[in-house]
This record gives structure tokens, C-alpha cells and sequence, in this order.
């Protein structure tokens, strides 16, 4: 099958160039996610070309003109559009620069269908006219819900573009009452993992050479995100030998830098590459997600985070996310009440539990990822949906 992708995605050493000229080279939960994919669709027998607007705007770099050299790696052709580093300039080049792509991109004799990034919205809308032009299926990748990330006008492209696409690739299946409002064909995948992560299990490296019990959260310290309950939790767990090490950015980061200063058991990190953090999620005692379970759009999400945590082999605590499904609850410890003191409870119960039976919930918990959930596994999943539905003759 050949498989023409959409969204700003380039090879991770593409990546770390283009955003070298930042205060600190973080890859981003999308360009991992996509990335994977990608790869996966590739190691599955697809040929896949991906078209890229390149993941840049004035705060990644100030240059005006982005330019980067096609390339092939693992069996992926990436299509880089040259890109006019300006907000409407950037959006209009990169719709016809897709829109051109697809319209005379020459089909091989196989089934041919487009996967595009709906918040990629130049670049989907683009492919997607193509792919109705040449009558090429087109399926869409939704992993957040547009109108819940504000943008304004712009989400009206994304319903319009909901109704142009053959078919949704989703994250739960809460979203697909919201986007999917035709009944078109839809799939849901809830994330994956790298097919390639078989490093050995360093779990509670610290905590054995040392005796400190570090736990440790990445992400957005935002306080929508829960991060205040967390160390508000931590801090009243009052745990022995314990530290909680918090990476990331968002605005809760002046009051970690004051909190921090004042309790030397909380280590505010601030940015760090994402490959410094994987290291460091191999080696301490617990790791966190204390986002909270009210609010709706918990429902239409299934954070990429929790998957990487898995993988790393170390426990995951977390809270009980509407769109996580159950069948993860075995694997993981769970926060009952997403409080400061459910987070308090909760933790101070992980850590009544001998090593040994820690270290065995975080491997459970990385054999059933590594089993069930990697990116060769779900990308063969997407090229079945896909040949199911659109190629059934």
C-alpha cells in the first residue's frame, strides 16, 4: 500500500537542527507521536512519503526562509515545502504546497490512500482537496479535539475538513461522537510505543545504589494539568528519602522555582531534551501523571506521556483518565481522587510496598506495551482499517 502522510514531521535529526536555534531542543509529543507512525506504516510493508511544512514559526527560529533537502531514512521519503517563516505566508505555502503534492504525485499500482494531521490544518486541508480530486481515500488523524484548543475561525477549516475525509484514526472512542458526526469508518488507536525500545530495564537504578526514592513527572506544568495538587500531595506525603523531580514548562513554573527553593526534595528541572528525560524515566522509583479527570476534554484524550512511562519500565501512578481504557488499570497504580490528598494517599501507599513488588508492576506494565501497544502493531492496525474500508474490491 502506498501511503502519501501530512504533518509538519521531519527525521529526529532534521528536527534537532531546525530547532537548535531554541533555548533548549525539546521534541515534541506530536512530532514523537506522528514520528513513530510514520516509521511503523514504513517497517509495515507500506510505502510512505511524507509531506512536511516543517515544524517551525518565529519562536523556533527567525529565520525567514526554511529550506531543508529532501530525505529518505528507514524506507521514508520526506518532502520538505520550502516555508515562508510568516504566519499567513507560512499557512497559504504550505496548503498549495500540499494541495500540488498530492494533485501530481504519481500513483504507483498499488492502493494509494492520504493520512493527514487534522491540527495540521494547511496541510491537511490541502491534501485532502487533492485526495477528492483524484479520488484517493483520505483518513484523518485526530488526536486532540480542534474546538477544545481554541483558535477561533480556524477550527471552522476543521469541520469542514471532518466532513471531506473517508475515515478517522482516533484516540478514543468518546472523540467519535464529536468529530465523526456522518458515521464515516473510524479506528481507534490510543497511542504506541517504539517497536525499537528493548533497552535494558534500569528501573529503580537510583533508589538501589542510593536508598533516595525519586519520583518523577514530565510534561506541561500547567495547573490545569494538575501539577500544583502533585506537589502539594508530595510535599504532605512526607516520605522518606524522597525527592520529586519535575520537568517542563507552563504556568506553574515561577511557583516551582519558589517552592523548589524553599523545599530541597522538589527539583524543578525546567526544558530538557526528551532523550535526557527517557534516560532518567529508566532510572527512578515512580512516575507520575496527576492530570485531573473532570474536566470534558479528559474524555478526548489519551496522553502519549503515559505510554512512554510504561515503556521505560518504571511504575506509573496516575489518574483514572476517562480515556484511558480499563484494561490499563492492572498495569498502573491509580490515584482515586485527583486531590492534593488522593495524590498524598496515593503515594504514600505506592511506597508501603516492598521494591521488588514495583518492580514488578513497571514490568507488567512494559511487557503489555511492548506486547500490545508498539508502533509496528498500530500501524499494521491503520493499513488493515485501511484496506477494510476503502479497498474492499
Amino acid at each position: 500500500m502506498q501511503i502519501l502522510y501530512g504533518f509538519s514531521n521531519c527525521t529526529d535529526s532534521t528536527y534537532n537542527r531546525i530547532v537548535a536555534e531554541k533555548n533548549a531542543a525539546i521534541l515534541q509529543p506530536d512530532q514523537k507521536y506522528h514520528g513513530l507512525l510514520i516509521k511503523g506504516l514504513a517497517e509495515g510493508g507500506a510505502s510512505v512519503t511524507c509531506f512536511s511544512g516543517l515544524p517551525v514559526n518565529r519562536s523556533v527560529t527567525k529565520r525567514l526562509i526554511v529550506h531543508e533537502k529532501n530525505e529518505v531514512e528507514g524506507g521514508v521519503r520526506y518532502r520538505y515545502f520550502t516555508t515562508i517563516n510568516l504566519p499567513l505566508f507560512r499557512q497559504a505555502g504550505i496548503f498549495l504546497a500540499s494541495f500540488f503534492s498530492v494533485l501530481f504525485f504519481r500513483k504507483k499500482k498499488q492502493q494509494t490512500a492520504v493520512v493527514c494531521d487534522c491540527l495540521n490544518i494547511a496541510n491537511a486541508f490541502g491534501m485532502t482537496l487533492a485526495g477528492k480530486l483524484r479520488r484517493i481515500p483520505v483518513v484523518t488523524i485526530v488526536t486532540d479535539l480542534p474546538d477544545m484548543m481554541g483558535g477561533g475561525a480556524l477550527r471552522n477549516f476543521n469541520n469542514k475538513l471532518f466532513s471531506l475525509v473517508d475515515g478517522f484514526l482516533l484516540l478514543t472512542e468518546q472523540m467519535n461522537d464529536r468529530v465523526n458526526k456522518k458515521g464515516k469508518p473510524h479506528l481507534v488507536l490510543e497511542g504506541h510505543v517504539n517497536a525499537a525500545d528493548q533497552a535494558a530495564n534500569e528501573s529503580d537504578a537510583i533508589e538501589e545504589t542510593t536508598g533516595k526514592r525519586v519520583i518523577l513527572y514530565a510534561g506541561s506544568v500547567c495547573k490545569l494539568y494538575g501539577i500544583a495538587e502533585l506537589v502539594d500531595g508530595f510535599l504532605a506525603a512526607d516520605l522518606e528519602n524522597a525527592e520529586l523531580h519535575i520537568y517542563g514548562d507552563g504556568d506553574y513554573r515561577e511557583d516551582l522555582q519558589r517552592i523548589s527553593s524553599k523545599h530541597p526534595s522538589v527539583v524543578y528541572h525546567g526544558v530538557c531534551p526528551n532523550r535526557e528525560i527517557v534516560k532518567e524515566e529508566h532510572r527512578v522509583s515512580l512516575l507520575v501523571n496527576p492530570r485531573p479527570t473532570a474536566p470534558e476534554y479528559t474524555k478526548y484524550s489519551f496522553p502519549s506521556k503515559n505510554m512512554e512511562y510504561m515503556v521505560s519500565g518504571t511504575p506509573l501512578l496516575t489518574t483514572k483518565l476517562p480515556g484511558m481504557p480499563k484494561e490499563y488499570h492492572s498495569y498502573v497504580y491509580l490515584i482515586e481522587e485527583d486531590t492534593a490528598d488522593g495524590i498524598k494517599s496515593a503515594l504514600q501507599k505506592v511506597f508501603s510496598l516492598p521494591l521488588s513488588e514495583r518492580r514488578e508492576k513497571g514490568n507488567r506494565a512494559r511487557a503489555f506495551v511492548l506486547a500490545n501497544k508498539t508502533n509496528l502493531q498500530q500501524a499494521k492496525k491503520l493499513l488493515d482499517f485501511i484496506g477494510k474500508e476503502f479497498f474492499k474490491g
